[in-house]
């Protein structure tokens, strides 16, 4: 299978989220700055202190944590990819990935990488995007808005044969294209 695309800033920002999600720094950050303002309005409530002087006396510490989770890191990620692709012009030109049944060889106008697929840790799938882990915390990744609903099934049929316990695929979730049908 041969997937041909040129990496956009919104795909590449998704790749980088769907990656770092699946860190522990992550998955501990968020617990912790969720959590604590979820613990600091339920101590509130269980005191039975007036809610409104409550509220404003924690004001920061509720507000500051979930704002970090929810505004600071996706907007990380843009500033990250925008400032990669302006300084990168292996990603301003069209990316190729070859996938076969031992390889995944990955070229462009400026590059070439040839991969066994003992190299890939795993292969995780998104609800945007393949990710193709070479380490624990870095991944190659294809756009699901690159492919049509035939090439998704066919690249999750794949993926599953050559890689048997290391690929997590959503072959029941609905894909990008199946939505926007």
């Amino acid at each position: 299978m041969i997937v041909t695309f040129t990496v956009s800033k919104r795909a590449h920002s998704r790749a980088l989220r769907d990656v770092t999600r699946r860190t522990r720094s992550y998955k501990i950050s968020v617990g912790l700055f969720v959590l604590l303002p979820t613990i600091i309005l339920l101590y509130g409530l269980v005191r039975q202190d007036n809610m409104g002087s409550y509220l404003l006396g924690y004001l920061p510490y509720l507000l500051l944590g979930p704002l970090l989770v929810f505004v600071g890191f996706p907007l990380t990620y843009c500033l990250t990819v925008s400032r990669m692709h302006k300084n990168n012009a292996m990603l301003q030109k069209p990316q190729t990935f070859e996938l076969t049944a031992d390889h995944l060889v990955m070229r462009g106008a400026l590059h070439n990488s040839d991969l066994s697929w003992d190299a890939v840790h795993r292969v995780v799938e998104t609800r945007d995007t393949f990710l193709f882990f070479i380490s624990k915390y870095a991944a190659y990744f294809i756009p699901k808005d690159s492919l049509n609903v035939a090439e998704i099934r066919t690249l999750r049929e794949s993926l599953a044969q050559w890689l048997p316990g290391r690929v997590d695929l959503r072959s029941d979730a609905p894909s990008t294209q199946d939505a926007a049908a």
